[in-house]
């Protein structure tokens, strides 16, 4: 019996619930906060590669994957072998576009420069793999036809060494991107159970990086197959399931806007005074302000709102907007990761541009500053 209608069916549920967040995530950030981003931008870049991929996957369903290969033609084992070609690449867009999106929200909330260093150069590095990930996916043989015309003498790279280096080097860059916002959540004065929730929001990746361990398993299986249609139907199914899942978790921490107007009491809290927090470390201070959660109606009660402050802003800039413009009223602070900052008037007991939050979130996000 083929495999090939479970793949099918599986690869379209995951496909669609990425794109279902993926919406939801550009109607919270655009349409309700109006604070798109480049990580928007990187996001939809890759669903649309998920597309791509859902779209390659199912035309080798139709041409017999998850079936014994003795029982196709040539033909259409050739028409699998075009279309496992194109799912490599969109596979490889997907996966790294959203590798990029999560830097980029990154560098939307952190401003601390070692923070921000280590994000460039996680960047850099996810950058320099897409470009090899790119080449090598094209021009796997030479000529290109040769992949899929086993009837033409080609120059073809090691496929399996391929593979496994490819997929090896998306592990490493799912488990740095994990642990990079790790030591600045770990240094934050907050209580046990808000911190643990900071880092499971921006350890949602680990989903992520589970499932490539699994499709690593199945890329073994393959390797090792007289039966690759058969035994690829696995490994399809895995890379789908890993490149939705990616866009999945990448974008569930950015729809709690939409969340709140939608359903306004699932996520309200009532506490209150978790403010402000400042750390010193050697000679520079750094500054923690807690991003704290409030129910959409707060922005109606007649408060100005800024409605986007870029993580390499000033804090500085922002209190001397607070002087300058509000005249003694609250504000609201929209960030790019969908939080609100509650920001009061100075006193004379709280330094200029450093008003404190009055409410806190068990999903709150910071800025820092040193």
């Amino acid at each position: 019996m083929s495999s090939g209608p479970a793949v099918a069916i599986t690869t379209i549920c995951f496909t669609v619930l990425a794109l279902i967040c993926v919406f939801a995530r550009l109607v919270a950030r655009i349409g309700l906060l109006k604070n798109g981003g480049r990580d928007e931008i990187a996001i939809v870049a890759s669903a649309l590669s998920s597309v791509g991929l859902m779209v390659s996957t199912l035309y080798q369903v139709k041409y017999g994957l998850g079936k014994h290969q003795n029982t196709l033609s040539a033909a259409d084992f050739e028409e699998i072998l075009k279309c496992l070609w194109v799912s490599i690449l969109f596979y490889n867009i997907s996966l790294i576009c959203t590798k990029a999106s999560i830097i980029l929200q990154y560098l939307r909330v952190f401003v601390g420069p070692r923070i921000r260093i280590a994000c460039w150069t996680a960047l850099a590095i996810v950058v320099a793999y897409f470009i090899q990930a790119i080449i090598t996916s094209i021009w796997t043989c030479v000529p290109i036809y040769a992949f899929w015309d086993l009837s033409i003498t080609g120059h073809c790279i090691d496929r399996k060494f391929l593979w496994f280096f490819n997929a090896a080097f998306n592990i490493f860059t799912d488990l740095l991107i994990i642990t990079l916002p790790m030591p600045v959540l770990k240094s934050l004065r907050l209580p046990i159970r808000q911190k643990i929730g900071l880092m499971m929001i921006f350890a949602l990746g680990a989903f992520v990086c589970l499932i490539s361990v699994l499709r690593l398993h199945s890329l073994y299986v393959v390797s090792i197959s007289h039966d690759i249609t058969r035994d690829n139907a696995d490994a399809s199914l895995w890379s789908n399931i890993e490149a939705n899942v990616g866009i999945i978790c990448a974008s569930l921490p950015t729809i709690k806007p939409l969340v709140s107007r939608l359903f306004p009491h699932l996520l309200s809290t009532n506490r209150s005074n978790q403010g402000a927090y400042q750390t010193q470390s050697h000679a520079s201070r750094d500054l923690f302000s807690t991003i704290a959660s409030r129910p959409h109606r707060d922005l109606e009660d007649g408060h100005r709102t800024i409605t986007k402050v870029e993580a390499g802003e000033e804090l500085d800039s922002v209190g001397r907007d607070i002087k300058h413009d509000l005249n003694g009223k609250d504000i609201f602070v929209l960030t790019s990761m969908t939080q609100d900052v509650v920001s009061r008037k100075p006193s004379p007991s709280v330094p200029e541009g450093e008003g404190r939050s009055e409410t806190g979130s068990e999903k709150d996000l910071i800025f820092q500053r040193n």
